[in-house]
């Protein structure tokens, strides 16, 4: 369960000393086949010191039997930033990592993401509202992400697990390690219905200074980033600076303006974001966006799958624009009700909206 590319790329992790931002300005000069070369070769470190202008000390070829060992045994399987199944937003970063460790399902990594986070230290008010909101986006078949922390992490991946889209968890440790101990369950769940990601090695215990690594992977594989409850100074709030960095879309929900977990949010929206009142809020801002990515939704595969509602509303649709008021008379849906429905029929990509409450069949199909 390990490319040839990713092997490579084991190898020059296992070199102690040398960062992956050096590796990667490395491969513009020299490819991975060569570097390895001259790690096997005697006089090899000194020849790839003098590219690097640094001194190579020692190469812990435990390292990479370990990992090796571990794809082996079904563990994990590691993909490299080449290899098919690699997030292609994650692409993007100045210095996206080389390699990810995955165990699930990887096909969800090509599909279409937003990222929720918030503080650990939660109100119920913030649990039930990313809940929600993971669940009605995952409901339209997105794929919803989150960092499988206490608090509003755990309520967003127990949402998304709920509905098509699903749930990516990505870890600051090493994918063999339960943290925290609590979400051990979650995470088996995560691992056979969504999939679990780090690009931390086999054995990588939490560390603190993990975390800020972790949260640049939540942003740079989502299209956008949605922050519930959050301090000024929390990891939610680290992850919405590495989006908008990564020029990715923020979306904040707004609280209490006596609670503490709204102070971020709050910020945020001062600051331009996107202001979250519900799924339909998020999807209809992240929309446009995710026919640029080149990632499909979880329900463009062969079998879309369709609620009662939603077949309803498809069945009346046509060609030619309707306007919402006369398709609510005909579903006999209320608008209220029958917004999210369009909204979800146009993500699944089966509705098109013109703006103006008019709406159409994007093609005539049967499902």
């Amino acid at each position: 369960m390990c490319s040839r590319e990713a092997a490579l790329w084991l190898n020059l992790l296992s070199v102690e000393g040398v960062s992956v931002p050096t590796w990667i300005r490395l491969r513009d000069r020299v490819t991975l086949e060569e570097i390895s070369g001259m790690l096997r070769k005697r006089t090899g470190r000194r020849e790839l010191g003098a590219l690097i202008g640094k001194r190579i000390s020692g190469i812990n070829r435990r390292f990479v039997e370990e990992q090796l060992e571990a794809a082996e045994s079904g563990l994990c399987r590691i993909i490299a930033i080449s290899d098919v199944g690699y997030p292609a937003l994650l692409k993007e970063l100045k210095y996206p990592p080389p390699i990810l460790f995955c165990r699930g399902c990887i096909e969800r990594l090509g599909k279409r993401k937003v990222c929720i986070v918030g503080s650990r230290k939660c109100s119920r008010r913030g649990r039930v509202t990313a809940k929600t909101l993971a669940r009605d986006i995952s409901a339209a078949g997105v794929v919803v992400v989150s960092g499988l922390a206490r608090g509003i992490d755990t309520s967003v991946h127990e949402g998304a697990l709920e509905n098509e889209g699903g749930t990516v968890a990505v870890l600051g440790c090493g994918i063999d390690i339960a943290y925290p101990r609590e979400n051990s369950s979650l995470a088996i769940d995560i691992s056979r219905n969504g999939c679990i990601i780090t690009e931390f090695p086999v054995g990588t215990q939490p560390l603190k200074y993990n975390f800020p690594r972790r949260n640049r992977i939540l942003s740079g594989i989502s299209v956008g980033v949605v922050v519930v409850e959050a301090g000024i100074r929390s990891g939610a709030m680290l992850t919405a600076d590495w989006a908008a960095q990564q020029g990715r879309e923020v979306l904040a929900v707004p609280g209490p303006v006596e609670s503490r977990g709204s102070r971020g949010p709050h910020k945020l929206i001062r600051e331009g974001a996107g202001l979250v009142e519900s799924a339909e809020d998020i999807l209809g801002i992240l929309m446009p966006l995710f026919d640029l990515t080149g990632e499909v939704s979880s329900s463009e595969d062969d079998n879309i799958s369709l609620t009662g509602n939603e077949r309803r509303v498809l069945d009346i649709l046509e060609l030619e624009p309707r306007h919402v008021d006369e398709l609510a008379l005909e579903s006999n849906i209320k608008t209220v009700s029958l917004m999210p429905l369009l909204l979800r029929l146009e993500i699944k990509g089966l509705c098109r909206s013109f703006g103006a409450g008019l709406y159409a069949a994007k093609e005539i199909r049967s499902l």
